[in-house]
């Protein structure tokens, strides 16, 4: 350990260094490194990846648009985009399907395994799976099946499962990991000095297997949810998103 004002003698007999210099020599260098950050031109806003706007039918489903919440519009920064709606058949085919579009602020977009528990849900499971495309492209997507509690009307509970499938595009890149979106969002602002406008997508549907005569179990919910996506994502994403899917 080293006292004030003392100095350190390197191992190979070298003069000693005053041990001030090394310290401001990483003052230097991290004052260097935050200037190139802070004192660069205000970043480049990149332009979505996708449009934004949801179909009208998909597939055998017609979609009715939703309201966003007053939650969602207070939480989230005011230059936040929506499209949020209920796709159904009629038949008891309930998906919904919503894109978040953020903004300059980076706050728009989060990590929906944070998100969910705070709203009651319980992630049961997670996986990438990997979903071939109407246009014979294949897309990675996030899928979870969450839980939460409810209550029918004779009074009884039951646990409700929903499969829950998402994943982030930008102008050139999609990808289903929340930690490889904040990687590229960082590297491009340093290195290109480009503000990525992600969008978030998201695709759910209930598991009513039990609840209602007919319905779906998981595995049948996992398929029409994951059909959605392949009719969905070739109308909803531009052609340069695609770069770094499969």
């Amino acid at each position: 350990m080293y006292g004030d004002g003392m100095i350190a003698t390197s191992s190979a007999g070298e003069p000693p260094l005053p041990l001030w210099k090394p310290l401001l020599l990483g003052a230097l260098a991290l004052g260097t490194v935050a200037a190139c950050i802070w004192g660069s031109p205000t970043a480049q806003q990149a332009e979505p990846g996708v449009v934004m706007g949801l179909p009208g039918s998909i597939g055998p489903l017609w979609g009715t648009d939703q309201p966003v919440s007053d939650s969602e519009r207070v939480i989230l920064p005011p230059d936040t985009e929506f499209a949020k709606k209920l796709y159904s058949d009629g038949l008891g085919t309930d998906l919904h399907c919503q894109i978040v579009l953020a903004g300059a602020e980076k706050r728009s977009i989060h990590r929906p395994e944070v998100c969910l528990p705070a709203q009651g849900w319980t992630i049961k499971s997670g996986q990438v799976v990997p979903v071939t495309l109407a246009n014979g492209r294949v897309l990675d997507v996030m899928k979870l099946v969450v839980s939460r509690p409810v209550t029918l009307s004779n009074g009884q509970q039951r646990e409700l499962n929903t499969v829950f499938c998402y994943w982030f595009v930008s102008k050139n890149a999609t990808t289903p990991h929340h930690m490889v979106r904040v990687l590229k969002t960082n590297l491009d602002m340093l290195i290109h000095n480009v503000n990525h406008r992600w969008a978030y997508v998201i695709a759910s549907m209930p598991v009513l297997e039990g609840f209602v005569p007919g319905g779906k179990n998981l595995e049948a919910t996992t398929q029409t949810v994951e059909q959605f996506i392949a009719d969905l994502a070739p109308a909803l994403m531009k052609d340069a998103a695609f770069a770094s899917s499969r």
